[in-house]
């Protein structure tokens, strides 16, 4: 039986399918006015799958790289589904991960004022993470995430099978949403074997690698569900983030989103140990079981020059005054949103990073 969740917006309610073959596409192909955008990757490997179900003049291909994600490589999208008879009417189904995700949803959005639109995610970290919650981002020059709405996808497909053939560092990217999320369980706060079970259905393409999927779904929306617009407890999300988005900067996105986010989550941790409120024992736990081993790429000193990111985190969104806002967990691993963090301490976990990080 089909496993779906029900998303309650004040903009559009909308479901989540978890499908467990490609038989999902035999009900879009139905779909009257629908057009698809792709990242090409996607598309060159599963061209046979879709080239079945779909007029190959009703497909655009993008290569999702996240220096296209923004304003200059929008008009190309505007241009291509205006020439489409459709206006209004028209369904824009993208498939592919979170760039795919932040570009299409942008232009569904705001194209017509508003079009419906169908996301298959690919990835694992849209698949567990960012294709619940409404949110589209785009960057400008280098700042990470700073343009967009909140417009969800009418209907998501969650195919957990798309994972298979995910670059190595396109997985661990994922899974850093995935030790995020776990870690952040209600019902689970901060335990780590949990954690670890739901990084090892991942990495070893277990049965259950689809259960993880759907629970780190369910976690995110216990932080929504009554916070849609990102006004209240769904700002603790951003644990491993504050940090994160700075050194996705400063590395010109060498280190993808969810690697940042799991360095990010250190960074974290070690800042509330420093604040005398997480245990260190905690600390090293949560960093050498669940953080470390799963990087899963060659990390660059330079990326993490101390001058280049506190610069970086002044032009975060959620800081407000001289000072910095951050998501820390307290010593029973509640999280907690904290506004006064100063450079001096930001420089000082820093340290702290590069002593403990591989090089």
């Amino acid at each position: 039986m089909r496993k779906t969740l029900e998303i309650k917006s004040r903009i559009k309610d909308y479901s989540i399918s978890f499908e467990d073959d490609f038989k999902f596409l035999d009900e879009l192909k139905t779909l009257n006015n629908a057009v698809w955008i792709f990242d090409r990757k996607v598309y060159d490997l599963y061209r046979s799958e879709f080239n079945e179900k779909i007029d190959k003049k009703n497909i655009f291909l993008l290569d999702a790289l996240e220096e296209n994600k923004c304003f200059e490589k929008l008009p190309a999208l505007y241009d291509w589904l205006m020439r489409f008879e459709a206006k209004k009417n028209l369904t824009l189904i993208s498939v592919g991960g979170g760039i795919v995700q932040d570009l299409t949803g942008f232009v569904a959005s705001t194209l017509y004022r508003g079009i419906n639109w169908i996301f298959i995610p690919t990835t694992l970290l849209a698949q567990t993470d960012s294709s619940l919650g409404s949110k589209t981002s785009l960057n400008f020059i280098n700042f990470k995430n700073q343009i967009g709405t909140f417009y969800p996808p009418s209907r998501i497909f969650v195919y957990p099978k798309f994972l298979a053939t995910l670059e190595p560092e396109v997985l661990y990217s994922g899974l850093g949403e995935v030790i995020k999320l776990h870690l952040m369980d209600p019902s689970r706060l901060g335990d780590v074997c949990y954690t670890q079970q739901a990084v090892r259905s991942i990495l070893e393409r277990l049965p259950s690698a689809g259960e993880t999927i759907h629970n780190g779904l369910r976690i995110k929306l216990d932080y929504i569900a009554n916070d849609e617009f990102d006004t209240g407890r769904r700002n603790l999300l951003n644990y491993g983030h504050c940090f994160g988005h700075a050194l996705e900067s400063v590395s010109n996105y060498y280190i993808p989103h969810g690697i940042a986010v799991n360095i990010g989550i250190m960074f974290a941790n070690k800042l509330s140990v420093l604040r005398g409120s997480l245990a260190a024992e905690k600390e090293r736990e949560i960093t050498q079981l669940l953080n470390l081993p799963n990087i899963g790429m060659l990390l660059r000193r330079e990326d993490f020059d101390a001058g280049k990111i506190v610069d970086a985190m002044k032009h975060d969104k959620k800081n407000s005054g001289a000072f910095f806002t951050v998501i820390i967990p307290d010593q029973k691993f509640q999280l907690q949103k904290v506004l006064d963090v100063t450079s001096d301490e930001v420089r000082q976990i820093i340290l702290l990073l590069v002593e403990a990080l591989p090089f």
